[in-house]
């Protein structure tokens, strides 16, 4: 028997993420639509300084800051391999670029201060000590009044961990397309990684960092998979 290396295990499960992705099954276009027209009505022509947890490769923050004066981009991701897919995709004329191997739960190995955050479907794997922890690390290296833009997969009001696991995967099993190993794939991952919050857990968790709640939004187009986009103003 041929055994699978670590890069084609890897690959596979990136393509995977990409079709995800790439056919909206979770969300992304509607959310990242939203970040997009908010950033663009709380910076305007103001340069912006981004930090972005769990970049993957980058194509979500490059789409969202097409129109900003991004003047620098830092970015962390514990794939070494997304991390080169990200370096090519934020290559900006006259923008300082930063890249860092890390798990965003660990110390972050970054320095300075920024005046914009974003994360996209990552902190949902952090236990909450881990995601209290990161909210106040973030706050640390947050200007006034700068932004945290997370868009996540989200718990519903009332709705425990199990219930979560179950109906998100009863969903991943009506898409006729995903099949086969990666529906597997995808199964296994929400059952051992998925640990997300609701927005009021969320909301509570900011609070105790310094982070207000200036708004959210769930994908009402998706109901049987809860994702929402979080705008938090550090106070």
């Amino acid at each position: 028997m041929k055994h699978r290396s670590e890069v084609d295990i890897f690959n596979e499960q990136w393509q995977c993420y990409r079709w995800l992705v790439d056919n909206n099954v979770m969300g992304h276009q509607q959310l990242v639509r939203l970040a997009t027209s908010k950033l663009m009505q709380h910076y305007g022509d103001q340069k912006v300084d981004l930090l972005d947890l769990g970049c993957g490769d980058a194509s979500l923050a490059a789409e969202m800051t097409r129109e900003l004066s991004l003047t620098s981009y830092t970015a962390v991701d514990l794939a070494e391999s997304v991390l080169a897919m990200a370096k090519q995709n934020m290559q900006k004329t006259g923008v300082d670029s930063q890249f860092f191997l890390s798990n965003i739960f660990d110390p972050l190995p970054v320095k300075g201060s920024y005046n914009l955050i974003f994360s996209s479907f990552a902190i949902h794997h952090g236990s909450l000590s881990e995601k209290q922890a990161l909210f106040s690390e973030l706050r640390n290296k947050a200007e006034p009044n700068s932004l945290f833009v997370m868009i996540d997969a989200i718990r519903l009001d009332q709705q425990s961990r199990d219930q979560y696991i179950e109906k998100v995967g009863q969903y991943f099993k009506s898409i006729s397309e995903l099949q086969g190993d990666w529906q597997n794939l995808v199964l296994d991952h929400v059952s051992q990684f998925d640990f997300p919050e609701s927005i009021a857990q969320l909301c509570e968790i900011g609070e105790q960092a310094r982070w207000h709640l200036l708004d959210h939004q769930i994908v009402k187009e998706l109901p049987d998979y809860p994702a929402a986009i979080m705008v938090f103003q550090a106070i």
